[in-house]
């Protein structure tokens, strides 16, 4: 369902029940399309949060409990915001019939002018969303997006200039047509038309979901035509009009659509003609927006932030990967040390042998069982002793040099390692926070430059936390979503005897059972593996390796990325990931991830 005048007609009752008569207190704008206002309520004493989206797709408004991170530079309409309505009361809110708008009318007190009313309007109308600030005598203060006049737009949204409505896009409206007025639209409609053309052609308002449940309820199939409508259909589709508008003045009846997986999919004021077992009531409709529209949204910009992370861990990883080509080459070459130090050895054995200005010696190779014989070239300006002594010199270069370049190895094969628990972190997301703690730690790594374009959240604020999950006889099952999760969690959290598990030599979570200092029984070993796979990059794989060992086998060495630990004793288990275990803990077939 989308954002449509339906719903904002139901939504405004709700919200004028929850923020009439509230006091603005701060007011954020954490990105360029969205405002949230928080507003303090006398009675019942309660703060809330409103949030404004003018997205092109998410364009909303409601109430939220969280608030996301704020710029440590405020946007100048926020400052503007701030400048004009903090401290103000909201009267009401308003919206004209049938129109996707909302005003809020929002009372101040000036000390120069005494009481003044400000109009904080709000046009939810998709790509064209806008927020505007207007004063008492109709006068735009400022929007989120000016628009100036333009050969195909007459409407001007900029600073100065008076406010003007959007053009209305019709004569009739649910609340304005009558019988006779329908029936003359579809006396004068060409008899070809289909019905579901004329709705939209003459009357604003009705969303398609909507003019689907009208014609679904007045029993008109959307292929009639013009000429095949009755009039008893005809007075029936506009008894179901009528009805309709009389639900705008009545409390919403909210219900959500659920997909197959049972995550919501779409909402609604009223109960849709849908299959019952798809549909769940919710209390009201800021709720059902909240768990539909708000959580896509947020979805979708934390799929969006996740693949600019992603691009950069990409270009990291390829440049990782040139280096350890390169680093195995100058390996092999490095490998030349033992044949410098036969050279070396076998010249020192026929110095007597060998003549100055001497260029190359042939002897026999004493470690050849066939007693093979190598040529060893000579410097002829060196003395034969001179000669031993700079194929021992480059044996000890190369020696050294294999010492050096296999620790760089091991240094590239853990930086390969700890960018691909970063790219598994990201891949299993749950919230805002989780993105924020992943980005936080791409900055600390090097990874990404540091913009301090957010505020850290407030200290009273709970820390995100490892995910909870409890088996039977509730053994607790925790899963780190993140390296800096896996670190406390393990490190931290886990006590000596707790069980660890971890996909064997594959990144993904830590996952900890905590076990009390009791034996785990099979069943919940089996559960917590079957999370260690689908938390990693073996998700919807079979026959993965699960490596288990109590958190006292387990060390960090020093300068370590995040999430990196090393054990010894350990045992493994061999899982064939459970969907019903997967289920049970409200978790997506990994198919369908």
């Amino acid at each position: 369902m989308p954002f449509d005048a339906f719903s904002i007609s139901l939504l405004t009752r709700e919200l004028n029940d929850n923020l009439a008569n509230g006091r603005i207190g701060k007011i954020f704008q954490p990105d360029q399309e969205t405002v949230i206002i928080t507003v303090f309520h006398p009675f019942p004493r309660r703060e809330l949060n409103l949030l404004i989206s003018v997205h092109p797709r998410f364009f909303r408004t409601h109430l939220v409990t969280e608030r996301p991170g704020n710029p440590l530079q405020p946007p100048a309409f926020c400052m503007l915001l701030r400048k004009y309505l903090q401290g103000g009361r909201i009267l009401r809110l308003e919206q004209p019939s049938w129109e996707r708008m909302i005003n809020f009318q929002i009372e101040v007190y000036d000390t120069e002018e005494g009481l003044t009313t400000y109009a904080l309007v709000f046009e939810a109308m998709g790509r064209s969303s806008n927020l505007l600030l207007v004063n008492g005598e109709g006068m735009i203060l400022d929007a989120l997006k000016r628009l100036p006049a333009t050969p195909r737009r007459e409407r001007e949204v900029i600073p100065g200039k008076p406010y003007t409505p959007p053009p209305v896009p019709g004569l009739y409206h649910p609340g304005n047509i009558t019988l006779a007025a329908l029936e003359r639209i579809f006396q004068l409609s060409p008899s070809t038309h289909h019905v579901t053309m004329v709705l939209s052609r003459e009357l604003f308002g009705l969303s398609r979901p909507l003019q689907q449940e009208i014609l679904k309820k007045a029993g008109v199939p959307e292929t009639l035509t013009v000429k095949e409508v009755t009039p008893d259909l005809l007075r029936q589709l506009y008894a179901e009009i009528d009805a309709l508008n009389k639900q705008t003045t009545g409390k919403a009846f909210p219900f959500i659509q659920l997909d197959p997986g049972d995550c919501p999919q779409d909402f609604f004021p009223y109960q849709p003609s849908l299959p019952a077992e798809s549909l769940r009531s919710v209390p009201d409709l800021n709720s059902a927006i909240v768990l539909t529209l708000h959580e896509q949204s947020q979805l979708a910009l934390r799929q969006q932030k996740a693949e600019q992370l992603k691009m950069v861990l990409r270009k990291a990883t390829k440049k990782a990967e040139k280096k350890q080509s390169k680093q195995r080459q100058e390996l092999a070459g490095a490998d030349d040390a033992d044949t410098y130090r036969l050279y070396g050895e076998l010249i020192s054995v026929h110095l007597s042998t060998i003549k100055r200005g001497q260029t190359q010696l042939v002897a026999a190779n004493y470690y050849d069982p066939h007693g093979a014989t190598v040529t060893i070239a000579l410097d002829s300006a060196l003395s034969p002793v001179e000669n031993s002594q700079l194929y021992y010199k480059k044996y000890h270069k190369a020696k050294k040099g294999q010492t050096k370049i296999r620790a760089q190895l091991e240094r590239t094969a853990m930086e390969l390692d700890y960018y691909a628990s970063l790219d598994n972190a990201l891949e299993n997301l749950s919230s805002w926070a989780d993105l924020m703690e992943i980005e936080t730690e791409m900055v600390e790594a090097g990874l990404l430059k540091s913009t301090h374009k957010h505020k850290k959240l407030s200290s009273a604020k709970p820390k995100n936390q490892p995910s909870l999950f409890k088996a039977d006889d509730d053994w607790e099952i925790l899963v780190g979503r993140n390296n800096k999760q896996n670190d406390q969690l393990t490190m931290k959290t886990a006590t000596a005897h707790d069980l660890w598990l971890h996909t064997q030599k594959i990144p993904g979570s830590h996952v900890i059972i905590r076990t009390q200092g009791r034996p785990v029984p099979s069943a919940v070993l089996l559960e917590a593996a079957n999370l260690a796979v689908y938390f990693s990059k073996a998700c919807g794989s079979s026959k993965v390796p699960v490596d288990y060992t109590e958190k006292r086998h387990l060390r960090k060495p020093t300068g370590a990325p995040p999430g990196f630990v090393l054990y010894e004793q350990y045992q493994t288990i061999i899982i064939d990931p459970d969907p019903q275990v997967l289920a049970r803990y409200g978790l997506k077939d990994p198919s369908k991830r």
